[in-house]
């Protein structure tokens, strides 16, 4: 016992990262994210980000140098037997290697910082000056930036897990749709990846796993939209949470049918915890390592993802309180088995209707269970659905099981999300040009005990750029018509 309770290498990481990087902020303006950062490691970027947590933005002027130490790049989780040369290595390509942005007629090549770094003997300290190009992005910041906390990304292992990550922080939605190949030119992987699958397997699974796992302050799921059969299109649906309310949150009462596990040990990640509260409320559960006061927060979109973890938790000890309440919807939700769970959906569905918006059918088709047979149906023109057609609605089942026997009603306004809108605007010239625009969110708002809505656009030549919102507020049969008749190039 007493070996288990000796804190671990990786405990010991975590307690010196939040010793030297507590209230370290990362603050960059919003199109910075648009730099081509292929040339660089993980590493490279992580050292880049320690040094611009060193700068505030509010100055007009970047200080003569800005100081980090050989303490906090240990802390940045870089696993280098030599460390000092692995970091001359680093700062050498940061200063040598010029990131570039495509500004559309022309390619901008911008220094980070300069080649005169010091390393001051006997001391820890290493001395860095900024490439004057860099102010525009760092200092006299006033308007379209985003900042987030430099702990949140030093654990990530994959470069692009911090481009993503980057991107999603200079975002303000939480429901985000891009184009497959625009996620790539964001990720600096264009061209690359022809394969849709070996692009999801290997970078897209990869960086929602990472931020989900490291990061306080981002939980991201996606789905995906087909054109025909091919995936054209991913949406990325966000949960952001505000790490530091959480953990001053503890002395809330936090009893639930979870309440029982509450100051067992558990391990998570090769750490040692014991489990502080279960909060239902946002799908979160907190937990504090041992011999520490350090907690770490494990987000999940549902409570469904609250009991999986849990179950690896406390693989002995979880329970689910008061089953013989449940009803079999809830029963439904417990079974792990694919063909099992198949198996109990059409014996509880059986003759009745199985839910909409299905994967490879308008989103108002309701597919039924057929009496009888048990076969999967349109009840449109209660014709049964092809194998192939039944095995991706099972397969969309079996990962959202909250949907089983669900029916949506669509919202009026649902239908106009997405679309695409044509506006004459002034372009830099001061010319008359047709922007293209995509319908990213609508937003209901009462005028005068009226509803009515706001529109709010994404440029899809450029959605690096910040989301529009309408100065007008509309009622919907004004939206139904703007948007219908901006819908036309010809107009």
């Amino acid at each position: 016992m007493a070996q288990k309770n000796r804190p671990s290498k990786q405990q010991l990481i975590i307690e010196e990262q939040k010793k030297l990087f507590k209230n370290r902020k990362v603050v960059q303006l919003n199109k910075f994210i648009k730099g081509d950062v292929s040339a660089f490691s993980v590493n490279d970027l992580k050292i880049f980000k320690l040094i611009i947590s060193k700068v505030d933005s509010k100055e007009t002027l970047f200080k003569d140098f800005y100081e980090i130490t050989t303490d906090e790049i240990k802390a940045l989780n870089i696993n280098e037997k030599h460390l000092y040369e692995e970091t001359r290595k680093t700062l050498k390509r940061l200063a040598n290697i010029y990131i570039t942005f495509d500004e559309g007629d022309s390619v901008r090549e911008v220094g980070l910082i300069r080649n005169d770094f010091k390393f001051e003997k006997y001391t820890k300290k290493i001395l860095i000056n900024f490439n004057d190009d860099m102010g525009e992005y760092l200092i006299n910041l006033k308007k379209n930036f985003f900042m987030y906390d430099l702990i949140d990304i030093v654990n990530f292992k994959f470069k692009h897990t911090i481009k993503f990550y980057e991107y999603i922080k200079s975002q303000s939605l939480n429901v985000i749709k891009l184009k497959v190949t625009t996620l790539k030119e964001i990720l600096d992987l264009t061209n690359k990846y022809s394969r849709y699958t070996n692009f999801r397997t290997d970078v897209l699974e990869v960086i929602l796993e990472e931020i989900n796992e490291c990061s306080n302050t981002l939980y991201i799921s996606y789905t995906e939209e087909r054109v025909a059969s091919k995936v054209e299109y991913i949406i990325f649906h966000v949960k952001r949470i505000n790490s530091e309310i959480l953990l001053e949150s503890n002395s809330k009462d936090y009893k639930n049918k979870y309440s029982y596990l509450v100051g067992k040990e558990c391990e998570y990640l090769n750490k040692f915890y014991t489990l502080e509260k279960v909060d239902l409320e946002n799908n979160i559960v907190v937990l504090k390592e041992v011999l520490s006061n350090n907690y770490t927060n494990i987000v999940k979109d549902s409570e469904e993802g609250i009991i999986e973890i849990l179950k690896k938790l406390y693989k002995n000890d979880f329970k689910i309180v008061s089953v013989e309440d449940q009803d079999e919807i809830q029963r439904l939700l417990s079974i792990k088995d694919f063909k099992k769970f198949k198996e109990q959906v059409i014996k509880q569905y059986i003759g009745k209707e199985l839910g909409n918006n299905m994967p490879g059918f308008e989103s108002d088709v309701i597919i039924a269970v057929q009496e009888g047979t048990g076969y999967l149906i349109n009840t449109v023109d209660n014709k049964v659905i092809t194998k192939e057609e039944s095995l991706v609605i099972w397969k969309h089942l079996y990962k959202n099981k909250n949907l089983v026997g669900k029916i949506i009603v669509e919202d009026p306004i649902k239908e106009f999300l997405n679309k695409v809108i044509y506006i004459f605007k002034n372009n830099e010239q001061g010319n008359r040009e047709l922007f293209k625009y995509m319908v990213s969110e609508i937003k209901e708002e009462i005028d005068n005990d009226v509803p009515k809505y706001r529109l709010f656009i994404q440029n899809i030549q450029d959605p690096l750029q910040e989301v529009e919102k309408s100065k007008t507020l509309l009622t919907l049969e004004q939206l139904k018509v703007f948007i219908n008749e901006n819908s036309k190039t010809e107009n």
